[in-house]
């Protein structure tokens, strides 16, 4: 693997923990691990885990919106994402 990782990992809680964990060991490796996560700011996950040991945290201004690459080879809007976004830095 390379020096940087780019995670998006699933929103779901189990998954998000498992990747957000993950990427911090990979960045006590020497990684750079970049992930895009839902902002839950309230959650131990965030105050245990990833407020202490970001490099950055970057709030995202406005909803994600999301496409898809059609059978033409078009990508068309799927929409807003649901949640409010975050890009997390660990590592560097």
């Amino acid at each position: 693997m390379g020096g940087v990782n780019f995670v998006n990992p699933p929103y779901s809680r189990r998954l998000k923990e498992a990747f957000v964990n993950k990427a911090l060991e990979e960045s006590r490796k020497g990684k750079v691990c970049v992930l895009l996560l839902p902002v839950s700011t309230s959650t131990a996950l965030f105050h245990d885990v990833i407020k202490p040991n970001a490099k950055k945290i970057e709030f995202v201004r406005g909803r994600l919106k999301f496409e898809q690459r059609g059978s033409d080879g078009k990508f068309y809007s799927k929409g807003c994402g649901q949640h409010d976004s975050m890009v997390v830095v660990f590592g560097g």
